[in-house]
């Protein structure tokens, strides 16, 4: 994944460890980014996928701040837990300047 170093206590700079952290707030947006459906009667599937991520995803953070874990195994295991947990319903788009004219 990230081939950066941890910054030794007192050494100055903690950019590599903000980069991890932003690496794990990558992850929970990803996980929480649950793209709307195209169709209504895919709303229930949007609410439990939704649902279920955000329930796997308390899980993941419990754990990081539980056993004190580096950021960076958490964003792994939650890009994991996202694609085990994929959208299974078309999601909606918005139109493009080339849809909207073809309207026309």
């Amino acid at each position: 994944m990230h081939d950066l170093p941890m910054p030794a206590p007192g050494t100055g700079s903690g950019e590599p460890a903000l980069s991890l952290v932003h690496d794990l707030l990558a992850a929970i947006v990803e996980t929480l980014d649950v793209p709307r459906p195209h169709q209504f009667r895919d709303e229930d599937a949007y609410h439990r996928l939704l649902e279920s991520r955000a329930a796997q995803l308390r899980g993941y953070l419990r754990a990081m701040v539980d056993r004190q874990d580096a950021p960076d195994i958490h964003a792994d295991g939650i890009r994991r837990m996202t694609s085990n947990n994929p959208v299974t319903y078309t999601a909606w788009e918005r139109p493009t300047q080339q849809d909207a004219g073809a309207d026309r």
